[in-house]
């Protein structure tokens, strides 16, 4: 048997839950909604202190903040932990893609073989 489909709100309701919603954001017993975050500003300036910072101190902070974002035991994963993961396996594949080059003797190669070997196939999942 097929679940009954729900019903759009009416805008009747959806002012109600509003004015409820707001109302318990004033008691306090609701949290004040998170102003939207600017993702092409915060991208910017995120990068911009990425890559003031040096090398060696930045992968002893990256360990750590990769260790606060996932772990061997996580009981869900969300979207954001995803593209943790995804940054993660790029790194494996990248690894496994030079050393692939190295037992060829190949020095070279073009960024179009990397996307296509490496990245693509990640990006996708």
């Amino acid at each position: 048997m097929a679940a009954p489909k729900k019903k759009k709100l009416t805008q009747r309701e959806k002012a109600l839950n509003a004015r409820v919603k707001k109302q318990l954001q004033e008691e306090g017993v609701l949290p004040p909604d998170k102003p939207k975050l600017n993702r092409k500003k915060f991208a910017k300036e995120v990068l911009e202190e990425w890559g003031e910072m040096d090398t060696y101190g930045s992968l002893l902070y990256l360990q750590r903040a990769i260790g606060c974002m996932v772990s061997a035991d996580m009981r869900t994963v969300d979207a954001e932990q995803v593209g943790v993961l995804k940054l993660l396996k790029i790194a494996l594949e990248t690894k496994k893609f030079m050393k692939e080059l190295e037992e060829k003797n190949q020095t070279t190669y073009t960024i179009g073989e990397y996307i296509d070997k490496v990245v693509l196939p990640i990006r996708k999942l």
